[in-house]
């Protein structure tokens, strides 16, 4: 795994199935992070553009504002230059090729398949925050 930042994290998870939120929760207690988890993508824009996180994790089939969509309007935010790129994951039982190639085109740095996986997750985040690919 890779090494555990040295700082406390502003994670956003964007997740409308309360016990996915859930383990992703517990995976994060591992690591020292303040999680803010909303229930679809207009709540994580929202919360995106109110705010800035270290990291942002993003399921891909949510009510209201779908994942694929909210990564496109986070990266418009930042293309306008009101602040930098933050790492977005796609964390999504979507898994097939064309899911993945989908969640790139949107402009998501890296999709993790589900059932998550503890440490896959804290490496990705940690490797993103750090600025490693």
């Amino acid at each position: 795994m890779s090494t555990p930042p040295t700082r406390r994290l502003r994670v956003l998870l964007a997740e409308d199935h309360p016990i996915n939120r859930a383990v992703v929760e517990v995976v994060l207690s591992q690591i020292d992070v303040e999680l803010l988890a909303v229930e679809n993508g207009a709540e994580a824009v929202d919360a995106f553009r109110e705010s800035e996180f270290d990291v942002v994790l993003m399921d891909l089939q949510m009510p209201v504002m779908d994942g694929l969509t909210a990564i496109r309007e986070m990266r418009a935010f930042e293309e306008a230059g009101v602040r930098a790129r933050t790492p977005i994951l796609a964390v999504t039982a979507n898994a097939l090729a064309e899911h993945v190639a989908a969640a790139r085109e949107a402009g998501a740095d890296l999709h993790i398949a589900k059932p998550i996986v503890a440490e896959q997750l804290i490496s990705a985040i940690c490797e993103r925050v750090s600025g490693q690919d």
